[in-house]
């Protein structure tokens, strides 16, 4: 947070430390601070080709998600909103809810495949490489769509991708946004299943090349994705290209998907300050 505010000072200082707050859980992967499954909250998509095995796998989670996205962002909202709540405790919880709100508005953090390639499942899309279309290399589905709108997190290129997301995607243009975020308890969920629903209908129709240590457990598989998001060491050499129609539906989706996620943020920032406020004037202090 610090080299983040660099020499700025006053309003400026804390824009910049809040702006921070977005990245910092997967900034501390791999810390006691590291919590793995609140980053997806993951509801099977069965292909046409899925065998009984994986069908069955499917049904048995009793149409609950993999991961406790949902819990999380629950948790993380009341401690945000929570007057007794500690300095502490509320930064830690605003962290949470910064990135919890944006995950669950990606489709591969609450999609898991299953098919015949995939029998055991794909996780959130880590397994599965496609041709990266801006770089010569290979890269995870999932990470296509984590880094496809902005691939250069300094401040400025942050401002500005912020500022054209909000030009071309104005509140008004988002039906969603009608009702308060939090008026059904649920809401949450139903954020997430907006973008499950992209990845049933068409997320996951894409030619792909399975992870050659597709066998491996989930923290060595996270791992990789960590080594590849800081290194670029990618376990494949060779995998499809992005057919041009889904690239342009891709970049279109995302930055939907980001821009109403952002909306949807403040808004719940806002109505946990209202909460705290609230309160305190209620209390007298």
């Amino acid at each position: 947070f610090w080299v983040a505010a660099g020499e700025a000072k006053g309003n400026e200082r804390v824009r910049r430390m809040f702006i921070e707050c977005a990245r910092w859980a997967d900034d501390v992967k791999f810390t006691p601070n590291d919590r793995p499954t609140w980053h997806t909250a993951r509801w099977p998509v069965l292909a046409e080709d899925a065998p009984p095995e994986a069908k069955a796998a499917a049904a048995a989670r009793e149409g609950k998600p993999a991961g406790q996205a949902l819990e999380a962002g629950n948790l993380n909202f009341a401690m945000l909103s929570n007057s007794e709540s500690t300095p502490a405790e509320r930064a830690l919880s605003l962290c949470w809810v910064f990135h919890v709100v944006g995950d669950i508005h990606q489709p591969m953090h609450v999609s898991d495949l299953y098919s015949a390639q995939y029998p055991t499942g794909n996780p959130a899309a880590t397994l599965s490489y496609v041709d990266d279309p801006i770089r010569d290399s290979t890269i995870p589905l999932h990470i296509l769509w984590d880094s496809n709108t902005l691939r250069k997190p300094t401040l400025a290129e942050v401002d500005q991708a912020a500022s054209a997301y909000v030009l071309a995607n104005p509140r008004s243009s988002y039906p969603e946004l009608t009702a308060h975020p939090i008026s059904d308890q649920n809401f949450l969920e139903q954020w997430a299943q907006e973008s499950h629903q992209v990845a049933v209908d068409w997320a996951l129709d894409i030619q792909t090349v399975p992870d050659p240590n597709i066998g491996q457990d989930s923290d060595q598989l996270v791992k990789a994705m960590v080594n590849f998001i800081l290194n670029g060491v990618s376990p494949v050499d060779e995998a499809p290209e992005v057919p041009a129609e889904y690239w342009n539906d891709l970049q279109t989706t995302a930055q939907r998907r980001i821009t109403l996620a952002g909306y949807r943020i403040a808004d719940l920032v806002i109505s946990a300050a209202d909460s705290i406020e609230a309160e305190r004037a209620f209390v007298g202090r």
